[in-house]
C-alpha cells in the first residue's frame, strides 16, 4: 500500500481530526475519505511512530524544514483498487494549506512545502507523490534483467529429450 505523510506544526491533533472531518468519515480511529461514498480511497489515521520508524537522518531533515519535530503526524494510505494520485494531492493540499507543515510520500525522502507540489516540483526525477521517477530509475534494471532472461537458453524446454 503506499502511502503519504504530512508533518504539522502548531496544531492539536483534535484541530486536524476537525479539519479531516469535514471531508473524511470518521471510523474508529481512523477516517475513510471521501466521506458518504462506500468505497474509500484514503485511509487517514494519526501517525505516533514517527521518532521510532523513521531514519535518524529524514527526522533531522523534518527538524530543519519545520524548525522542530512535528505537534501532530499524519498517514493517509492509499487504496490499492485506485493510482491515488489527485486523491493524495487534494488531502495534502488541504492539511498544507490549513496547517503549517511539510509532506513526505514514498518515493523521496525530501520535505515538501506545499508551493513545491502546486508548482510540480522535481527532487531527483521525482515530482510529489510521481511514482514515474520511481519507474524511469528501475525501468533499465528490469530492461535489463528481462533481456537477460529471454537470451538465456531455456533448461528442461522441447528438445532437450536425449533418447
Amino acid at each position: 500500500m503506499r502511502s503519504v505523510s504530512a508533518h504539522l506544526t502548531g496544531v492539536t491533533k483534535e484541530a486536524a481530526g476537525s479539519r479531516w472531518s469535514e471531508f473524511a468519515e470518521a471510523v474508529g480511529s481512523e477516517w475513510f475519505f471521501p466521506r458518504g461514498t462506500g468505497e474509500a480511497t484514503l485511509y487517514i489515521r494519526f501517525y505516533d511512530d514517527l521518532e521510532l520508524e523513521a531514519e535518524p537522518q529524514d527526522l533531522e531533515e523534518l527538524k530543519v524544514s519545520l524548525g522542530r519535530l512535528p505537534d501532530v503526524s499524519v498517514m493517509a494510505d492509499v487504496s490499492g483498487r485506485i493510482p491515488g494520485d489527485e486523491e493524495v494531492r487534494l488531502f495534502v493540499e488541504l492539511m498544507l494549506r490549513h496547517f503549517q507543515g511539510v509532506a513526505w510520500d514514498d518515493y523521496t525522502t525530501h520535505c515538501w512545502t506545499l508551493d513545491e507540489i502546486k508548482a510540480g516540483h522535481l527532487v531527483s526525477g521525482h515530482s510529489f507523490f510521481g511514482d514515474e521517477g520511481w519507474y524511469r530509475e528501475k525501468s533499465p534494471q528490469h530492461v535489463e534483467e528481462l533481456e537477460e532472461a529471454v537470451a538465456a537458453p531455456e533448461e528442461g524446454g522441447e528438445g532437450d529429450d536425449e533418447d
